[in-house]
């Protein structure tokens, strides 16, 4: 399968594509920071681009099967007052070149946020937190999540409340947001859910939650 992967730059991502091009997946990579990301694989290339040009998107998006975007939990330390939205900038760009090349099918990680079908105490109770401590990363999320709803695109989006987690060997788990003992994932089970949800086309049309299985 060839695969286009946006905005890997962090923890997750370099996991994400690891598993992918061991999986023997090819992947075009489109990042702002090239140099972030360094493992010996034949099985990927790397256009460098910022998160709005979408001259520079076509190639990885034109060549791939399928698009996978990652919302990196780094936008959420910026500041209160910011009123830039790049991820939901960057993923119109995305969704527009899909839209030109005739490409469907998406998968997304981002935030649990206010914006969305809210079900669970707990998923509730982090949407508020992110609206009132983190404004500027709500802002953002909810334009992506109208962008996407109105896109018509055949998306998965895997949700996360706090990616920080330390690592579960037991793996992760998926859910609707009703399971009030969970409430975070690791980087590691945040990669291994988005990559076995792309290798088996699963979840279309859905945003669940993910977990790690046992929390730590």
């Amino acid at each position: 399968m060839k695969i286009a992967l946006f905005w890997p730059g962090r923890e997750a991502g370099e996991l994400l594509l690891k598993k992918f091009t061991d999986h023997g997946d090819f992947v075009y990579v489109y990042c702002d920071d090239p140099a972030a990301l360094k493992f010996d694989s034949m099985n990927y290339e790397i256009q460098r681009g910022s998160r709005t040009d979408q001259a520079a998107m076509e190639r990885a998006v034109s060549l791939s099967d399928v698009v996978v975007c990652m919302c990196d939990p780094q936008l959420m330390r910026g500041k209160r007052k910011d009123e830039s939205t790049p991820f939901a900038d960057g993923m119109a760009g995305v969704l527009a070149v899909m839209k030109k090349f005739g490409k469907t099918r998406l998968f997304v990680t981002a935030p649990v946020a206010e914006c969305e079908q809210m079900q669970g105490r707990t998923a509730r109770a982090f949407a508020k937190v992110l609206r009132k401590f983190f404004p500027h990363t709500h802002r953002d999320v909810c334009k992506f999540y109208g962008e996407l709803s109105a896109s018509g695109i055949d998306y998965t989006v895997v949700r996360y409340m706090n990616p920080y987690l330390k690592h579960s060997k037991d793996g992760y788990v998926l859910a609707d947001g009703a399971d009030k003992s969970k409430t975070g994932v690791s980087m590691e089970n945040l990669a291994q859910c988005l990559f076995d949800l792309v290798v088996a086309d699963s979840h279309k049309g859905q945003m669940p939650i993910v977990y790690n299985r046992h929390q730590s």
